[in-house]
């Protein structure tokens, strides 16, 4: 029964840390443009975009997280989520914000249900 507390908890934290920030971002984020990516940096296992928008006159230059399966090309447009008060602060569409967020997601699932098995097993027996 502690087992399944400990596994519950474990799952649910790590999933908390993954998805809470992906969801404050798709709250925040509501300002929508158009995109170039200008260049892709690698450490030889993984690689990030450079990309650069404008909002309202303003450039900004901003750069995904560091992915091992990105894929990216030079000079391609991209679709590009800023905040509308912060533009600076941005990401691309399909940066795989989406999957971080469904894959943290299921862990607090797992995690949720882990707890509640413990509690339950706790009670029968």
């Amino acid at each position: 029964m502690v087992v399944f507390w400990i596994i519950g908890v474990l799952f649910l934290v790590v999933g908390l840390i993954f998805c809470v920030p992906r969801y404050i971002k798709f709250i925040k984020y509501k300002g929508h443009t158009i995109g170039k990516i200008t260049k892709i940096e690698t450490n030889g296992r993984r690689i990030r975009a450079i990309f650069e928008y404008c909002v309202c006159g303003n450039n900004y230059i901003q750069n995904t997280g560091w992915t091992s399966n990105g894929i990216f090309i030079i000079g391609e447009e991209c679709n590009v989520i800023y905040n509308t008060n912060k533009p600076n602060f941005s990401y691309i569409k399909k940066s795989g914000q989406l999957i971080q967020c469904i894959v943290g997601t299921l862990f607090v699932i797992v995690g949720l249900v882990s707890v509640c098995l413990g509690i339950l097993l706790n009670s029968i027996l």
